[in-house]
């Protein structure tokens, strides 16, 4: 295992080759910068602010279901779960990681129309807690969240 985001493991093996490369993490501080006059700059930190990860998995029949893998992490995408995101050995983040972006490019499709090969770049973005409205309303699970959680549970 080369690593997991949830209960997805990215591995090689004879019969599946799914690994992260490309792996880029970044965080910053949230600051405010005050003027003084006739010096530099005061900073005022405000807080750390979110981890961010990104990866690419290269996707290649017959070592991956090619449109298996773009479904599963739209669909991953699209619950809005947070979950454990590891690299190695290392778990990633002071919290769970919310998988905010799926990106399928170099897509190959066959000369029977299955797809042969993929690239796919997800973005992760550190989920401290869940945020609200103006109003102070948390989000509304809509339809498509919900039918993305039964498709994952029934392995569409």
């Amino acid at each position: 295992m080369t690593g997991s985001f949830g209960t997805k493991v990215f591995e090689v093996s004879q019969s599946s080759i799914v690994t992260p490369s490309d792996i880029a993490i970044s965080e910053a501080l949230n600051y405010e910068e005050q003027e003084r006059a006739g010096d530099k700059p005061a900073i005022y930190i405000k807080a750390p602010g979110a981890m961010n990860i990104s990866f690419s998995i290269q996707v290649m029949a017959p070592y991956a279901d090619v449109v298996g893998e773009i479904r599963f992490w739209l669909l991953k995408m699209r619950t809005q779960q947070p979950e454990v995101l590891t690299l190695g050995t290392t778990a990633w983040g002071s919290n769970k990681m919310l998988l905010n972006k799926v990106n399928a490019s170099e897509i190959v499709v066959a000369g029977d129309g299955t797809y042969s090969k993929a690239k796919l770049d997800l973005s992760f973005i550190e989920y401290v807690a869940e945020g609200t409205d103006e109003d102070g309303k948390k989000a509304a699970e809509g339809p498509v969240e919900k039918a993305a959680r039964i498709m994952l549970a029934e392995g569409v």
